[in-house]
């Protein structure tokens, strides 16, 4: 959606603004839980593979596995290992999917210390797809682990990470009214309060450097 890459979305800009410039999609990308059941194209879902495809990893290794349900019965099983906060809306996306790392390296065998680092990135790459491809995803670290394994036949030297559901928006009056009330797209805090220069910092200290840098920024802006 052209719409997504150049223009904040309306629903957006009341919870969303940045500090810093940044493209619009990355705002525009949220985690709605009200999912329309509108079965999805095949050549849009497989975009969003492709994009996760071409995400960095240490070594190239790509420890990312996406394990796809689409079927009724597919559905079922994996909602089944959703935790109840999460099946409650999750039982209407069309597609979910568990992110599944593999833990050591292929050429030597070695644990891979930044396997679900690097899912992470593809998922990244995945959601941010899905977007421009008018579809709204939702990444879930509540669902039981040991049960996934089972019922996926997930192998031990493989960890399930994260469930991702993947659809068109829906309405939200199909939620239960307390969920409806979190379907707003969440706030970030500052950048400054993540990005410490020079080291390790508590948070008052970096938070004041950054004022303090931010300050002598814009006075350069205004000098002559």
């Amino acid at each position: 959606m052209t719409s997504e890459l150049y223009n904040v979305a309306e629903e957006v800009k009341s919870h969303r603004q940045a500090e810093h410039d940044v493209q619009p999609i990355f705002l525009n990308r949220w985690s709605p839980r009200a999912f329309s059941p509108e079965p999805i194209a095949e050549e849009l879902l497989w975009s969003v593979f492709e994009a996760a495809r071409w995400a960095p990893s240490s070594n190239n290794e790509q420890p990312w596995r996406f394990l796809v349900a689409r079927s009724e019965a597919d559905r079922k099983r994996f909602l089944e290992f959703l935790f109840p906060g999460n099946q409650v809306w999750a039982q209407h996306a069309p597609v979910l999917v568990v992110v599944v790392a593999k833990k050591t390296f292929s050429h030597n065998g070695n644990p891979n210390p930044v396997a679900t680092f690097d899912c992470g990135c593809a998922w990244g790459y995945l959601a941010l797809q899905a977007l421009h491809n008018g579809l709204i995803t939702h990444g879930m670290a509540g669902f039981d682990r040991d049960a996934a394994r089972a019922a996926l036949n997930v192998p031990q030297d493989y960890d399930p990470v994260a469930v991702l559901a993947i659809g068109r928006h829906g309405d939200k009056a199909l939620l239960p009214e307390a969920v409806q009330q979190r379907e707003v797209p969440s706030g970030r805090r500052p950048a400054a309060e993540s990005v410490m220069e020079g080291g390790f910092q508590p948070p008052a200290e970096a938070s004041a450097e950054a004022d303090t840098q931010n300050t002598e920024s814009q006075q350069e802006k205004q000098s002559p």
